[in-house]
């Protein structure tokens, strides 16, 4: 569903766009993409700097090969950065060339959790208008996908504004209905875990991990409830420490700080004496951060890391998709 110039926020007017026929290509330009990341992040920790999703420009990446079989996908990404690429790749590597593949790098988002946690409910100017940029930041990708897109907003907590989402796609949906199929990343959970591979049971234990804005938001724990899955959540002190290590370590691309504090998270986890057969990682950063977690964390946080069954909402979207 291609969108007027005009009707564009100023965040996409000029922002760069770059295409390619290939998925080696478009693989081989994210790697470096990735590395950019971490030498800016870098950059500014060496001065001193907190690092951002807001630190990076918009961007866009598009896979555009010859002949597609499968409708366009459009990548909601930049919150953060590092976890839109990492949607892009597994997008890239999973469809390979046989459908067009768009990432926006919305990076100039605000954070979510910030207005989640600044309460009111999603009913607050701040909430509406941070659906607003998101229905904008669709339909630019969507406009560049092509007609009859799937979209996937890769990013957990941004789900907690999904239905001021949807109504401002319809309100502003051409005649005849919205061509974009947005593609819930908690309703692909929901699916995989009572319908799909996961085949949930009442007996299995799973930990619900999310920013704190999705914890707060109950993005995931009201539907769970509403589904029947049983579910623990960490406590609100463990939870802090799970924010430091997305935010001081993934988000900061602070491969050091990630193990110290992710490390320092599950260990307390399993203090408590409770093991899980399921993992939630409900945030974009926590499949990044578990991943290293079991390559470099301690001998008991990858052996339970590498045992449990993660359950990774961006991985089930694009099983949907």
């Amino acid at each position: 569903m291609a969108a007027s110039q005009s009707a564009l926020a100023p965040s996409t007017v000029h922002t760069p766009v770059r295409r390619f026929e290939r998925c080696e290509a478009a693989l081989q330009a994210m790697a470096g993409y990735e590395a950019e990341l971490h030498q800016n992040a870098l950059r500014r920790r060496s001065n001193g700097f907190t690092v951002t999703d807001q630190d990076q420009p918009a961007e866009v990446f598009c896979l555009f090969p010859p002949r597609p079989v499968q409708p366009p996908l459009a990548l909601i990404g930049g919150m953060g950065p590092l976890a839109g690429a990492m949607a892009f790749r597994r997008a890239c590597e999973r469809f390979r060339n046989s459908r067009a593949v768009v990432l926006y790098q919305a990076c100039f988002m605000p954070d979510r959790s910030t207005i989640i946690l600044s309460g009111g409910g999603p009913g607050t100017p701040m909430c509406r208008d941070i659906a607003w940029r998101l229905a904008d930041a669709v339909r630019f990708a969507a406009g560049l996908s092509g007609l009859a897109a799937r979209c996937i907003i890769a990013c957990n907590s941004a789900h907690y504004f999904w239905r001021l989402l949807e109504d401002e796609l319809r309100q502003t949906a051409p005649r005849g209905g919205c061509e974009v199929q947005m593609i819930s990343l908690v309703n692909s959970t929901l699916h995989a875990l009572k319908l799909g591979a996961f085949k949930f049971q009442s007996s299995r234990k799973t930990l619900v991990l999310a920013a704190d804005g999705a914890r707060v938001g109950q993005v995931f724990t009201a539907p769970f409830q509403d589904a029947g899955i049983a579910f623990e959540e960490p406590s609100p002190a463990l939870s802090r420490l799970l924010m430091r290590a997305i935010f001081e370590g993934v988000k900061a691309l602070d491969d050091r700080r990630a193990v110290e504090l992710g490390n320092e998270f599950f260990e307390n986890v399993l203090a408590t004496g409770r093991d899980y057969d399921y993992v939630l990682a409900g945030c974009t950063e926590l499949p990044l951060l578990i991943d290293i977690l079991r390559r470099r964390g301690s001998p008991t946080v990858a052996a339970f890391l590498s045992r449990a069954r993660i359950v990774d909402p961006l991985e089930e979207a694009l099983a949907r998709a």
